[in-house]
Parts: structure tokens; sequence; C-alpha cells
């Protein structure tokens, strides 16, 4: 049941991110003509989209437990419903302690610009991760929420910075069940299309 509570808050969240009101919002449909050259303005519609590697150091709860690394890869988007939303997609590994961990996360930001050059983004997390230890292994839902920095360096390269806090459904290992909650802080550098 708090599964599905916390599900509800998060899907409310987006959709208030989104604009709130569905019925205003044309969905976008990519097509053959929306990518080719406008004859009259000399210009191509598309979808902003960018790839950045991330790297970054990552806390499990407790207080004997140190800050451990981690890296991965974004793939990011803009979204088609609303100017204002960054949709992101991060896959990360960490692989310490005889723990492994491979994550899928969707990150979707809702964007404010404080300049020409510079974003700031807020929003939550939902992901899977395959958990490794020893031999053993688990598939968990993870979810939470963020806030992140970007900063234009060129027309095309950008760096950026997220934190986020995760919370997670419990793994079990050895008949143990116990969650996987965590702070994560990371930079990122990449390049948009």
């Amino acid at each position: 049941m708090k599964k599905i509570t916390l599900l509800s808050v998060l899907t409310s969240a987006l959709i208030v991110a989104g604009g709130g009101n569905l019925e205003e919002v044309e969905p976008i449909t990519p097509s053959i003509e929306t990518l080719q050259v406008n004859e009259v303005s000399n210009s191509t519609s598309r979808i902003p989209m960018s790839v950045a590697y991330i790297g970054g150091i990552q806390k499990g709860e407790g207080d004997d437990l140190d800050w451990e690394v981690f890296n991965g890869f974004e793939f990011s988007f803009g979204c088609l419903l609303s100017e204002s939303v960054r949709s992101q997609l991060q896959i990360t590994t960490y692989d310490q302690n005889n723990i492994a961990i491979l994550q899928v996360s969707a990150t979707p930001h809702y964007i404010f610009n404080v300049s020409e050059k510079v974003a700031l983004g807020v929003g939550p997390h939902l992901g899977l991760a395959k958990v490794e230890i020893g031999t053993e292994d688990d598939i968990i839902f993870t979810y939470g929420l963020g806030a992140s920095i970007r900063t234009d360096i060129t027309e095309h390269f950008f760096i950026g910075a997220e934190a986020r806090y995760e919370w997670t459904t419990d793994a079990t290992f050895a008949g143990v069940d116990d969650d996987l909650n965590n702070a994560k802080v990371f930079a990122k550098i990449g390049y948009s299309f």
C-alpha cells in the first residue's frame, strides 16, 4: 500500500510538472516532416537531445558506511508535452566491497533557466537496479528526489552536477531483507545534438 501511495504522489508530481492540465496540451508526434528542413525559415524542428558521461559518489544509510565511487552514462531529451521538462535516462554501475549494482533510472526534471547558459532542475527519480553480492543477486525498485544544475560551455558541450536521495525496496540476500537507501552526488560532462 505504501508503494502504491508513493507512486500516486510521484505520478501527480509529474503531471503538475508537465503543466497540470493535460487537456490543453497537444502531443507532438515526431515524423519525417518535422525532421526535414523548413523551406520558409531554413531551420529544422527537432527534439533537443544530449548524451553525457557521469561519475560521482554514493553513500548508503548508516554511520559506518563510506562514500563510494560509481559511474555511468546519461541520455537526455526534451519532453514532448512541455518545454520546461528535461527527461533523463541514466545507466550507472557500482562495484565495491563485493557488491555490484547495475541501475537504470528515469529522472525527469522541471527546468528553471537561470540565464541563457545555466539551468537548474528538480524532480523525481524512478528506477530498477540489479544487485549482486557474491553469488546471489536480486532486482530492486528505486525511487527518490533530486536536483541538478547544467551549464553550456559551447553550443554543443555542457557540464553539470546532480544530487539525489534514493529509497529502495528490500533486497534479499542469505534470507535477510534489507534496503539499499542511499544518497548520490555526481558530475556530468556531455554533448548536445
